[in-house]
């Protein structure tokens, strides 16, 4: 990994804010009459809590900075509710159609990693962080075992893995639906951010043959082990990234998870995290979690352990 270009996203941190009728230009915002007036109230009360926060972070006080975004008009309850919506309850030892393969990661690494994945996408208002999950693990690992790009459909996972796809699931609860099946494109399948009925689309020819997960318990150098081998895909408990802007996450190390993301890679003190928010998020579009050996990690990452699938071009036995 090149760190530099990590770094480069820790900018100066501006400290002007956006009136409220420039935020609802820049983020397409339409609200008539009292919810505009709501949205107002909510919105200039994050602007007050980004720039308390953010003087901070010039002082040296913060190792993070809080950024506008398109969240920064939502209440915490609205954002909780929308968009983190990965369901701990689903487990894949309810499901055996699917290999499953259980590594043990012993060895305390050091330096650093970053692994070529697909471009960041956006789930929009819809509980789908899961199959943005699901989907992430296959395209990465085709990127790294098969040295193709295929972009593939969040909607068809959703679709045709879940009756409520927009509220809520996970992403190993997916894949033995998925075990042997056709994976149809992106661009056949669009995303349509709401939930709807499984069709056919283009089949981009890959096909998941297993799945590689961590044991458990998952310690600090074991995630970055595991990510020595592949990006793993994690849950994470996520109530509290509505206004990240940039630089090393230290929130809390409890073990509560409501979001599916994927660990991409790490550095001496982070561990780098592809989320499904869309590229004015965050780091263009990524996180990084502050390593750590308390509790479950920063925001629960080492309460569930990390997986990926084994991707193929051959048909599977199911």
């Amino acid at each position: 990994m090149k760190v530099a270009s990590v770094l480069s996203f820790v900018a100066v941190v501006e400290s002007a804010v956006p009136s409220w009728e420039e935020y609802k230009a820049e983020f397409n915002k339409v609200y008539n009459g009292d919810e505009d007036d709501t949205r107002k109230a909510t919105f200039t009360g994050k602007m007050g809590e980004l720039e308390a926060h953010n003087v901070k972070y010039d002082a040296g006080e913060e190792t993070w900075f809080m950024a506008v975004n398109q969240f920064s008009d939502w209440t915490e309850e609205e954002f909780v509710d929308k968009m983190l919506n990965f369901d701990p309850a689903q487990s894949i030892h309810n499901q055996t159609s699917i290999p499953v393969v259980e590594r043990e990661y012993l060895t305390a690494e050091v330096g650093d990693k970053d692994w070529n994945v697909s471009p960041i996408k956006d789930q929009g208002s819809c509980g789908s962080c899961w199959a943005f999950g699901a989907v992430a693990g296959m395209e990465s690992e085709i990127i790294r075992q098969l040295k193709r790009s295929d972009i593939l459909s969040e909607q068809y996972v959703m679709d045709c893995t879940s009756s409520a796809a927009c509220s809520g699931g996970r992403a190993d609860s997916a894949y033995p639906q998925l075990y042997g099946e056709a994976l149809y494109t992106a661009d056949s399948y669009p995303y349509q951010a709401r939930n709807g009925n499984c069709h056919t689309g283009t089949d981009s020819g890959v096909r998941i043959s297993d799945f590689t997960r961590t044991s458990r318990p998952v310690t600090d150098s074991a995630l970055a082990s595991a990510l020595d081998t592949a990006a793993q895909v994690v849950a994470v408990g996520a109530s509290s990234w509505s206004s990240y802007g940039g630089g090393v996450y230290t929130g809390s190390t409890a073990c509560s998870l409501n979001h599916q993301v994927q660990a991409t890679g790490y550095g001496s003190n982070f561990i780098k995290v592809k989320n499904s928010w869309g590229k004015s998020w965050g780091e263009a579009g990524f996180i990084r979690l502050a390593r750590t050996s308390s509790g479950c990690g920063t925001s629960g990452i080492l309460s569930d352990g990390g997986f990926y699938p084994t991707m193929s071009t051959s048909s599977v036995e199911v």
